[in-house]
């Protein structure tokens, strides 16, 4: 450095061939040090974006996870906007999968929510329109924006070797998880014995199926439970518990990555239509339910009573039709002659 402070020339080259060496070294530090490896981030996706007449938009997204090559499945939850315990499990398996993307041998799909406008209200029905999405499918890509989304959903769907949806509880009951699926589908039955339920049910499709999600992919699981429009303790986790011990039976999941011991699930029972009771009642007035879902109960024993909402008398005892368990109950109390109050599962 000169008198003036200033760097000289001889200066300036020193320090420019020190800065250069540290440099050298440095990526030469780098070369040598392992790299770690960067978590995949999941893949998330507009499957179709609608236009409000607001102005705003609302979306029905995609998270995909990614793993080396294998099978591809498909999670669908909140089809209609009252069973938030669907889209609970949706959250807990992206939470999951979020951690476990890089271990995995297939692909997982998962779309939290197909009816956004509905959930936000807590409505099984989309608003506006007051469309049931669930009576659109396959839906139609120049129709009203319920149907458009029904035919996008769809067409996303395609493909995938395994489609489960997750439906949670009917409106106004109360139902022990179970597993719906067609008969004669060998490999969803054996697929949904996996999935931690208590019942595998082998359902007839009902004149209405053919415009139902499900309904639209051979083979398709659908997942209920808990209480309509509520979320109950304890079957959001048998239900996500249930969808990845089945991945793991794909061999899309290791069961090494399980957070649990396979022992611990539940082993259900297989049953048909000629199993499954529906149980109405004959009187109007207030349904009162005496037993809670799964419970054991013998032919002729009391399932609730129908009382008369004015005078407190009870208009009618409803009994159980056979022995067997108690699929599922009703909750809201207001009921009219023909309403259904129970499924019994005889056992």
């Amino acid at each position: 450095m000169n008198r003036e402070g200033r760097l000289s020339g001889a200066d300036v080259g020193a320090a420019a061939i020190g800065w250069a060496v540290r440099a050298w070294r440095s990526t030469r530090a780098d070369r040598a040090a392992p790299r770690k490896e960067q978590p995949k981030v999941s893949q998330q996706h507009a499957v179709i974006e609608v236009e409000l007449p607001s102005g705003d938009t609302v979306s029905v997204i995609r998270r995909r996870f990614c793993g080396g090559p294998g099978p591809r499945v498909a999670v669908v939850a909140g089809i209609r906007g009252d069973a938030p315990e669907g889209i609970r499990v949706a959250h807990e398996l992206v939470t999951f999968l979020n951690a476990a993307e890089p271990r995995l041998r297939g692909t997982v799909d998962i779309y939290p929510c197909a009816n956004p406008l509905a959930a936000h209200r807590g409505v099984p029905r989309w608003p506006f329109f007051d469309s049931d999405l669930n009576r659109l499918f396959p839906g139609d890509d120049g129709g009203h924006p319920p149907e458009r989304v029904a035919y996008a959903l769809t067409q996303d769907v395609l493909g995938a070797d395994q489609v489960v949806e997750v439906r949670g509880a009917r409106a106004a009951f109360s139902e022990v998880p179970q597993a719906h699926v067609r008969p004669g589908e060998a490999v969803a039955t054996e697929r949904a014995m996996a999935m931690n339920v208590a019942v595998v049910w082998q359902r007839t499709p009902g004149p209405a199926a053919p415009s139902t999600f499900a309904h639209q992919f051979d083979g398709a699981i659908v997942l209920e439970g808990g209480t309509g429009n509520r979320l109950t303790p304890g079957v959001g986790k048998d239900l996500t518990d249930g969808i990845l011990n089945m991945l793991a039976t794909m061999g899309v999941l290791a069961e090494a990555d399980l957070p649990f011991h396979w022992a611990s699930l539940q082993r259900p029972v297989r049953v048909t239509d000629e199993h499954v009771a529906r149980v109405r009642s004959n009187r109007g007035g207030l349904f009162l339910p005496a037993g809670a879902t799964w419970k054991k109960v013998s032919a002729g024993e009391e399932l609730g009573r129908v009382v008369d909402p004015t005078s407190g008398e009870v208009r009618e005892v409803v009994e159980s039709p056979s022995a067997g368990r108690l699929l599922a109950i009703r909750e809201l109390p207001v009921v009219f002659p023909g309403t259904v109050v129970a499924r019994v599962v005889n056992l």
